[in-house]
């Protein structure tokens, strides 16, 4: 399967995904506040380079992979590079520098279920959204169960290695995720230079 369509069918999955998570909020009052990244700041995120795909491609297509693969090669810490500091003195607050091409992981906390070891389902969450909105929360999570429109984060990690299961199964550190999928594309353009018309290698 070429590279542009994987990244369709990684898009596409974000797409259903996406319908899913405002569903999820209309009906559950449940968001992240205004401005935090929080979650984002942490240093042990995980993701596998299949959902970074569709960012690593449209870096290739602005001719910025080989920039963008030395600042990643060069960087110290374990902070996910897309992650954009608001301000100087708390490095929570912030957001991402490229929201619409995300990794899923990022799409799905805060906005989805997962099932605990014991089988039961807990939504995927942290303590400032518990805190932000706590009724809400309650009830949630006292009908998780019968709910029908919380996307559960399984089934779409199950999606994404249908695409491709070799890339879709690597779980490692996020920024090694992301500069794996660079690699991933430059090496099919590599092999395949005029494959759909894109004749540049960045």
């Amino acid at each position: 399967m070429s590279i542009i369509n994987k990244v369709r069918l990684v898009e596409q999955l974000y797409i259903q995904l996406d319908k899913e998570i405002n569903t999820f909020k209309f009906h559950s009052n449940i968001d992240c506040g205004s401005g935090c990244g929080k979650c984002c700041n942490k240093k042990d995120i995980e993701a596998s380079p299949l959902e970074f795909l569709p960012w690593s491609f449209q870096i290739y297509l602005e001719g910025k992979s080989q920039e963008v693969l030395a600042e990643l090669t060069k960087k110290q810490d374990s902070e996910c590079f897309l992650y954009n500091h608001l301000s100087i003195i708390d490095k929570g607050i912030g957001n991402c520098s490229d929201y619409y091409h995300r990794g899923l992981i990022c799409r799905l906390f805060g906005n989805a279920a997962n099932r605990d070891k014991y089988g039961k389902m807990q939504l995927l969450t942290c303590k400032i959204i518990k805190e932000l909105n706590p009724e809400s929360f309650k009830l949630i999570s006292s009908e998780i169960e019968n709910i029908k429109y919380i996307p559960v984060c399984t089934d779409y990690y199950m999606k994404l290695q249908q695409i491709d299961f070799k890339l879709g199964n690597i779980i490692v550190p996020i920024n090694q995720a992301m500069t794996m999928a660079i690699e991933e594309v430059l090496n099919y353009y590599y092999y395949h230079p005029y494959d759909n018309g894109f004749k540049h290698s960045a």
